[in-house]
Protein backbone atom coordinates (compact mmCIF):
# COMPACT_ATOMS: atom_id res chain seq x y z
CA UNK A 1 0.00 0.00 0.00
CA UNK A 2 1.23 3.45 -0.81
CA UNK A 3 1.32 6.35 1.62
CA UNK A 4 -1.78 7.93 0.08
CA UNK A 5 -3.70 4.66 0.39
CA UNK A 6 -2.71 4.37 4.05
CA UNK A 7 -3.78 7.97 4.64
CA UNK A 8 -7.17 7.42 2.98
CA UNK A 9 -7.74 4.21 4.90
CA UNK A 10 -6.85 5.84 8.21
CA UNK A 11 -9.19 8.78 7.47
CA UNK A 12 -11.97 6.33 6.69
CA UNK A 13 -11.26 4.45 9.91
CA UNK A 14 -11.38 7.66 11.98
CA UNK A 15 -14.73 8.51 10.39
CA UNK A 16 -15.94 5.06 11.42
CA UNK A 17 -14.78 5.67 14.99
CA UNK A 18 -16.31 9.14 15.20
CA UNK A 19 -19.64 8.29 13.59
CA UNK A 20 -19.88 4.80 15.07
CA UNK A 21 -19.83 6.04 18.64
CA UNK A 22 -23.10 7.44 19.96
CA UNK A 23 -21.39 10.74 20.81
CA UNK A 24 -20.78 11.38 17.09
CA UNK A 25 -24.47 11.10 16.26
CA UNK A 26 -25.46 13.14 19.29
CA UNK A 27 -22.98 15.86 18.35
CA UNK A 28 -24.32 16.11 14.81
CA UNK A 29 -27.98 15.85 15.78
CA UNK A 30 -28.08 18.13 18.81
CA UNK A 31 -25.57 20.78 17.79
CA UNK A 32 -26.61 21.15 14.16
CA UNK A 33 -30.33 20.42 14.39
CA UNK A 34 -32.42 17.47 13.35
CA UNK A 35 -32.46 17.54 9.58
CA UNK A 36 -29.12 19.24 8.90
CA UNK A 37 -27.32 17.13 11.51
CA UNK A 38 -28.70 13.90 10.08
CA UNK A 39 -27.81 14.90 6.52
CA UNK A 40 -24.26 15.84 7.56
CA UNK A 41 -23.92 12.59 9.53
CA UNK A 42 -24.97 10.54 6.50
CA UNK A 43 -22.70 12.61 4.23
CA UNK A 44 -19.62 12.06 6.40
CA UNK A 45 -20.31 8.32 6.60
CA UNK A 46 -20.67 8.06 2.84
CA UNK A 47 -17.53 10.19 2.44
CA UNK A 48 -15.67 7.64 4.57
CA UNK A 49 -16.97 4.86 2.33
CA UNK A 50 -15.88 6.81 -0.73
CA UNK A 51 -12.41 7.39 0.70
CA UNK A 52 -12.00 3.69 1.38
CA UNK A 53 -13.38 2.60 -1.97
CA UNK A 54 -10.84 4.63 -3.97
CA UNK A 55 -7.93 2.72 -2.48
CA UNK A 56 -6.15 0.38 -4.86
CA UNK A 57 -4.71 -2.60 -3.02
CA UNK A 58 -2.37 -5.10 -4.64
CA UNK A 59 -2.14 -7.45 -1.67
CA UNK A 60 -5.18 -9.69 -1.20
CA UNK A 61 -4.87 -9.84 2.58
CA UNK A 62 -4.94 -6.05 2.95
CA UNK A 63 -8.01 -5.69 0.79
CA UNK A 64 -10.08 -7.04 3.71
CA UNK A 65 -9.46 -3.81 5.63
CA UNK A 66 -10.72 -1.78 2.68
CA UNK A 67 -13.91 -3.84 2.40
CA UNK A 68 -14.51 -3.62 6.14
CA UNK A 69 -14.15 0.17 6.09
CA UNK A 70 -16.50 0.54 3.11
CA UNK A 71 -19.19 -1.74 4.54
CA UNK A 72 -18.92 -0.25 8.04
CA UNK A 73 -19.29 3.31 6.77
CA UNK A 74 -22.29 2.37 4.64
CA UNK A 75 -23.95 0.60 7.57
CA UNK A 76 -23.29 3.54 9.89
CA UNK A 77 -24.90 5.91 7.41
CA UNK A 78 -28.26 4.17 8.10
CA UNK A 79 -28.17 4.97 11.86
CA UNK A 80 -30.38 8.10 11.63
CA UNK A 81 -33.01 6.26 9.60
CA UNK A 82 -32.99 3.41 12.12
CA UNK A 83 -33.28 5.75 15.12
CA UNK A 84 -36.16 7.66 13.55
CA UNK A 85 -37.95 4.39 12.71
CA UNK A 86 -37.54 3.06 16.23
CA UNK A 87 -38.65 6.32 17.86
CA UNK A 88 -41.71 6.82 15.66
CA UNK A 89 -43.00 3.28 15.10
CA UNK A 90 -41.46 0.63 17.31
CA UNK A 91 -41.54 2.27 20.76
CA UNK A 92 -45.18 3.46 20.58
CA UNK A 93 -46.25 0.04 19.30
CA UNK A 94 -44.37 -1.76 22.09
CA UNK A 95 -45.86 0.61 24.66
CA UNK A 96 -49.36 -0.12 23.37
CA UNK A 97 -48.75 -3.85 23.65
CA UNK A 98 -47.27 -3.72 27.15
CA UNK A 99 -49.88 -1.29 28.50
CA UNK A 100 -52.66 -3.44 27.07
CA UNK A 101 -51.53 -6.39 29.18
CA UNK A 102 -51.25 -4.30 32.33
Amino acid sequence: MTISSKLLLSLSFFIILFNGLPSGYILFHERLGGLYGDILFIFTSLLGALLASVIIVQDRSKSLYVYVCVISNVMISFYPVYFIFVANYMIPHLLDITLFFL
